[in-house]
């Protein structure tokens, strides 16, 4: 069988998370299944970070990247004949081979949740070809349980739709070993000379739906300084002191490290922290090359990911593997990543409601106090994840696809 893959998110710079989902999927389909003619097309070169395998899928750039998914690809479609299209994306082009398969992946309807955190393009865009693809592709892939809940809220569809969850890389986000602390540490501070511990770590990208300002204000709550808290106030408004400072056993007192590409809508973000009475506490990385990103996990005091919204959240798996607590919200799929291992009641993560700033400070104290069961709890969910079952579940998706489209 003929399978093709659009792999345009490799022809960029990216690195998001459906960028990185595509890349692992990329690596390990054609070697999983051999068996099938692996197309993967592209509006371009693959970027330099991306190394695919060396035999078995024939990749097919474009000449023509503009408006490729709709413009170019459906040409080379209907040239070399997929019996199955699968997009990484929540997008499907429009003219296309009449008994050619399709599997469309959703990754979040944030859109529709938070639409006035997007810009009016992005917005319109997404309205456009989510939809579509949603209720069109054949079968339908969605990163988390909460994603197919927002597909069948949002669209009525829930025949043919089949949650298959992130993985991770327990190659590379694992636990530091005895010996690996200093060596880590040491590479750390060689990138980023001001790097300085304790820390508490954010990663991904800088957009409002982050919650960073939300971070912003609880960090400043944690170090004492940031304005005292409004609620709780008396009648007669008698005036609350700042908390004091949070120090960590004498080592210090507790930084916040930003790393993460641009997103839309960041000024507003950057001049946030630009402004913040914790400015020399506040570290913006960027983005950090993979190779440094599990030394960043291993040696944070916790992970914070305050969203108000993700559709997987692939950071707090990340940093479980690695071996850091996490802390994260207590809404959309969040709970659904972070709950304990084998069917356990309770979290493997500190949540907390991202709405609430007293909530999100409260919830990195807990986790400082408590981070050797954090730990264990994140490390042992952690392990339920992995690419292999990812592209294993993918695998079966597209087969049936295909099976679907013989009878």
């Amino acid at each position: 069988m003929r399978i093709g893959f659009d792999i345009s998110d490799l022809a960029t710079g990216r690195a998001d998370g459906t960028t990185r989902y595509t890349y692992e999927l990329a690596k390990r389909l054609p070697e999983l299944a051999p068996e099938h003619e692996w197309l993967f097309f592209s509006p371009g070169p693959i970027h330099p970070s991306y190394q695919l395998p060396a035999t078995g899928p024939q990749v097919i750039t474009s000449p023509w990247p503009k408006y490729w998914t709709q413009s170019r690809l459906p040409f080379d479609l209907f040239k070399y004949q997929p019996d199955v299209l699968f997009m990484p994306i929540q997008q499907l082009p429009y003219l296309r081979p009449r008994k050619m398969k399709t599997v469309a992946v959703m990754h979040d309807l944030a859109f529709h949740e938070f639409g006035q955190q997007y810009t009016a393009k992005d917005w319109a865009l997404q309205h456009i070809f989510a939809p579509y693809a949603a209720r069109e592709a054949n079968e339908l892939i969605c990163v988390s349980q909460a994603t197919a809940d927002d597909v069948a809220k949002y669209y009525g569809r829930e025949q043919n739709v089949r949650v298959v969850h992130h993985g991770v890389n327990h190659e590379v986000f694992r636990g530091a070993s005895d010996q690996e602390p200093v060596t880590s540490w040491q590479k750390l501070r060689e990138a980023y000379p001001k790097l300085e511990q304790p820390f508490i770590l954010y990663v991904g990208q800088l957009q409002p739906r982050k919650n960073l300002t939300g971070l912003i204000e609880a960090f400043e709550e944690l170090t004492g300084k940031g304005n005292p808290p409004l609620s709780g106030l008396s009648s007669d408004k008698q005036e609350i002191p700042h908390p004091q400072p949070l120090s960590l056993e004498r080592r210090g007192e507790l930084n916040l490290v930003v790393a993460g590409s641009h997103g839309w809508l960041q000024k507003p973000i950057l001049e946030r922290i630009e402004n913040s009475p914790a400015r020399n506490s506040i570290q913006l990385l960027g983005r950090v090359p993979d190779e440094l990103l599990p030394m960043l996990y291993q040696n944070a005091e916790v992970f914070v990911l305050p969203s108000f919204y993700e559709g997987f959240g692939m950071p707090i798996l990340e940093a479980m593997a690695s071996g850091c607590p996490v802390v994260t919200s207590n809404v959309s799929c969040m709970p659904e990543v972070a709950r304990q291992s084998g069917g356990q009641a309770g979290s493997a993560a500190v949540l907390v409601d991202p709405y609430d700033t007293q909530s999100i400070a409260n919830g990195i104290r807990q986790a400082l106090h408590n981070k050797d069961e954090l730990r264990a709890k994140g490390l042992r969910r952690a392990k339920e994840f992995s690419w292999d079952v990812t592209a294993n579940q993918t695998l079966e998706v597209l087969t049936q696809a295909i099976e679907n489209q013989v009878q």
